[in-house]
């Protein structure tokens, strides 16, 4: 007898599901041979293999929120698939019996109804106490599917040990904080073996990320960037949403919602949501924005949060896990130009009747193993770079050895007076010295051959609060529009408030007006507690004449003028984390309000003339996300007692660059305007392109929109014309300087432009109406 064996023959289905808008991977598709029970779920990069040994002709592609899709395949076969899914508009009408409607609408008017009611943090006395982790890895892959596998695993939180050989870990740190409604304050942080200059880089990295991620507001802050919350109040103008399912959590019952961005270059989420059914309050929310977003350097960002009960009806969040990753070239090198870095965070409220996770940052690993590979990491090439990198880039000095050059934007400028100049600032750092800076500069410009200098001598004072007392003295030309007490100058380590590199070399321009100062210092600054900053100055001064700043009265033109001064500066801010380097202090920055008050008395001689003044100023900047972008603003204003020189009194900020000042206005003239009293406001908003996301084509460029508004109003006195003459193109506002600018920003991820119009004080001499401006300004 002849026996024939037939074996049957497999077929084998592998493949990704993708949203057929903007491609994104769906997870959690269900897969299956039609008209049998051999099926799958999509992972959360949407991949899936099936297989079997029956015999079919179908497999169905089924999710929540999509339309069902069928396709035909041959028994037997092996095949690579790419499916796309439609979105479909799901209503499940067991909840909600309105015909024609979508119940998950009628349910998310409940829970916004319910939001003031739901949001602790809105409730007085509210008070909670949370640990933070933070783990940054960087990749040694940055490309392909293994990148992708990475950054699932560290969202999972089970790195194993193949993923671990193909990272570094770069930071971890450890925080406590507490919540006082909308208010956090950081009461401890231990960084681990993390070096002190990588610290700093993650910490700027990582300062615009919100420690309360709060999706009853109507938009969370994640590096700068307004994210709508499904939440917000204007959602339903962003998002789908679609009833999934209810269910029961810890025996409550919980509606499921599914909601998805309904552009994909909005900063938007996809994800689900589970809401309490007796107070409509969220009880967990899991979400993650979709790629294609317009963003240049974050390319996955997953947020979950579980909520407990803590009363009858009352959710707090009770753990949170962040993680995204990033191409950050500062620590690229000539293998990996583009490293990836991967950012988890964990936070978690402590309960006094609970155990906090063994592992770090739900990581799998503990504090002690990554502890152990940071030391071990410290001393190898890449952190070296980065560390010295970082004092380049974030303080603006090079170190070398004992030894620091720099600032760097004043090694060189172009100027009418010097020509083109090289400078060379060397200052001790604190390998030399732990409490002691010495320093100075010298300078030559090849055109007038001449050399110019300074001298600096810095003491920190031992003490609890930081103390440090300062000696200088400047021989040197300055810009004729200097400002001895700016305060944004000192918010920005690479702002210098004089003529560099950046404002003459980098602008292709050669500053025309400089005048000769011989500058005198001494200073002491106190740090009064975490908020509060004093700086006492007493100042000496000798301005010497030149074309722009004469000195003249009565037909004699004097040579020099003498100011002396005492200057208190104070400085507030609220919950602002800083880093101090050496005796350079930089802030990190915050979404609260920084004020500066200032009060100055002082004397000066001009030829025969003398007498006192006296000056009171102030200034609030802030920086503020809502739901569709950013908004910076500034007011300051300010008050001058007695007759003095003009070229002490308050100038704003004109034309003097071929750049863009944002503190600056535009289309005024340098000189164009003194002021005894003097008000000034300054407006910027930034879109997340909530416009230019709309049109087809130009969406793809992911450019964002930029409008502008700067006021100014001044008074003048004549009697200060007894002390010097003021000339002719120095005016005093008759109406407020208004100019107004309407471009876009994110051209090429490094340029912005805008069209500006002026719009008062047209009719004197020299001023342009319009003007188009552009500057660098890089940002994620």
């Amino acid at each position: 007898m002849l026996t024939q064996v037939v074996k049957a023959q497999e077929t084998l289905l592998v493949g990704q599901v993708l949203d057929s808008k903007d491609l994104s991977p769906i997870p959690e598709v269900n897969i299956f041979f039609k008209n049998t029970t051999i099926g799958i779920k999509s992972n959360s990069e949407g991949f899936f293999m099936l297989r079997t040994n029956e015999k079919v002709n179908v497999v169905v592609f089924s999710c929540v929120g999509y339309k069902r899709k069928e396709h035909r395949i041959k028994h037997g076969q092996s095949l690579g698939m790419q499916v796309e899914l439609v979105e479909e508009n799901n209503m499940l009408q067991e909840v909600f019996v309105i015909p024609g409607s979508n119940p998950a609408l009628a349910l998310m008017k409940k829970i916004r109804l319910m939001k003031p009611v739901n949001d602790l943090t809105r409730q007085p006395g509210f008070n909670l106490q949370r640990k933070e982790q933070n783990l940054v890895l960087l990749s040694k892959i940055t490309k392909g599917l293994a990148g992708k596998r990475i950054f699932e695993q560290i969202s999972r939180g089970a790195i194993s040990n193949i993923d671990s050989s193909l990272t570094i870990p770069l930071l971890m740190s450890e925080s406590y904080f507490t919540d006082h409604g909308k208010s956090t304050k950081e009461i401890s942080q231990n960084n681990y073996s993390t070096p002190e200059n990588a610290q700093f880089i993650i910490r700027k990295l990582l300062r615009d990320i919100d420690l309360n991620l709060n999706f009853y507001d109507n938009a969370v802050s994640i590096f700068g960037k307004s994210m709508i919350s499904p939440l917000s109040n204007t959602g339903n103008v962003y998002y789908d949403f679609y009833l999934a399912d209810s269910t029961l959590r810890d025996n409550r019952k919980n509606y499921e919602v599914h909601f998805r961005t309904k552009n994909e270059k909005n900063l938007a989420f996809n994800g689900k949501m589970f809401i309490d059914s007796g107070s409509y309050a969220l009880t967990g929310i899991d979400l993650s924005l979709p790629r294609t977003a317009n963003l240049n350097y974050i390319h996955n960002l997953k947020i979950n949060q579980t909520f407990a009960v803590v009363d009858s009806n009352k959710w707090v969040v009770d753990q949170e896990n962040t993680s995204l990753s990033l191409t950050y070239a500062l620590l690229g090198d000539s293998l990996n130009p583009n490293p990836e870095l991967f950012v988890k965070r964990s936070i978690q409220t402590i309960k006094s009747d609970s155990l906090m996770n063994a592992d770090f940052a739900q990581s799998t690993y503990t504090a002690e193993e990554l502890d152990r590979k940071l030391n071990d990491f410290t001393e190898t090439p890449v952190v070296k770079f980065a560390k010295w990198l970082a004092d380049v880039i974030f303080t603006g000095y090079i170190p070398l050895g004992k030894f620091d050059i720099g600032k760097i934007q004043n090694l060189a400028r172009l100027t009418d007076v010097e020509g083109f100049r090289m400078t060379l600032p060397v200052y001790t750092n604190e390998k030399m010295w732990k409490n002691l800076r010495l320093g100075g500069s010298i300078g030559y410009g090849f055109g007038n051959q001449t050399i110019k200098y300074s001298g600096t001598a810095q003491v920190r004072i031992p003490s609890k609060q930081r103390q440090i007392l300062s000696l200088s003295y400047v021989n040197d030309y300055r810009s004729d529009s200097y400002k001895y007490n700016d305060y944004l100058f000192r918010e920005e380590p690479l702002t210098s408030g004089d003529e560099d590199i950046a404002s003459t070399l980098l602008s292709f321009r050669s500053a025309k007006h400089l005048s000769d100062r011989r500058e005198f210092n001494l200073s002491y600054t106190k740090d009064w507690n975490t908020a509060i900053e004093t700086s006492i100055q007493l100042r000496s001064n000798t301005l010497m004449n030149s074309a722009l700043l004469p000195f003249i009265q009565n037909g004699i033109r004097y040579n020099s003028a003498l100011q002396q001064s005492l200057t208190v500066l104070t400085r507030f801010s609220f919950n602002e984390r800083v880093y101090d380097d050496f005796f350079q202090r930089i802030y990190i920055k915050n979404y609260n309000p920084v004020l500066y008050a200032l009060v100055e008395g002082g004397r000066y001689e001009v030829g025969v003339k003398k007498g006192n003044y006296a000056k009171l100023s102030g200034m609030v900047r802030q920086e503020l996300d809502f739901n569709i972008g950013h908004w910076n603003y500034m007011i300051e204003g300010g008050l001058f007692l007695g007759d003095l020189p003009y070229q002490l009194l308050e100038m704003p900020s004109g034309n003097i660059t071929n750049g863009y000042n944002m503190y600056g206005f535009t289309l005024m003239n340098l000189m164009e305007y003194r002021a005894d009293k003097y008000l000034t406001f300054h407006n910027e908003i930034l879109f997340n392109g909530i416009f230019l996301n709309q049109i087809p084509l130009i969406r793809h460029l992911n450019f964002r929109e930029l409008l502008s508004l700067k006021m100014f109003y001044g008074t003048l006195r004549n009697k200060h014309n007894g002390v010097i003459e003021i000339p002719t193109y120095i005016h005093s506002t008759k109406v407020p300087y208004v100019e107004v600018g309407v471009g876009f920003s994110n051209i090429l991820r490094l340029f912005t432009l805008q069209s500006f119009w002026r719009l008062t004080e047209n009719n004197l001499h020299g001023t342009a109406k319009w003007g188009l401006k552009g500057s660098i300004r890089i940002s994620l």
